[in-house]
């Protein structure tokens, strides 16, 4: 199946885009570093209070469950805290 000229045009400037960022890796590694850093550090504080509320969650369950084993009629999780 031939090309068109738009194909042609399209493949041809997506390989000299390739090939330029290729050739350049390393200058836009170091050009876009503090800028993944940011995106890295805010996922990780994402990530972190995502695992705190798990946590709690689960600790919560945690204590119904002791609470039931120990014959307690009051054996509801407790609700979390709000944030």
């Amino acid at each position: 199946m031939p090309l068109t000229r738009s194909e042609l045009i399209c493949f041809s400037a997506g390989v000299a885009v390739g090939a330029l960022a290729g050739a350049n890796a390393d200058k836009i590694k170091h050009a876009l570093a503090g800028v993944l850093g940011l995106v890295s550090e805010g996922v990780g504080e994402g990530y972190a209070a995502a695992a705190q509320k798990v946590a709690e969650h689960v600790e919560g369950l945690q204590d119904a469950v002791a609470a039931a084993k120990a014959g307690s009629g009051d054996a509801k999780p407790a609700p979390a805290p709000a944030t």
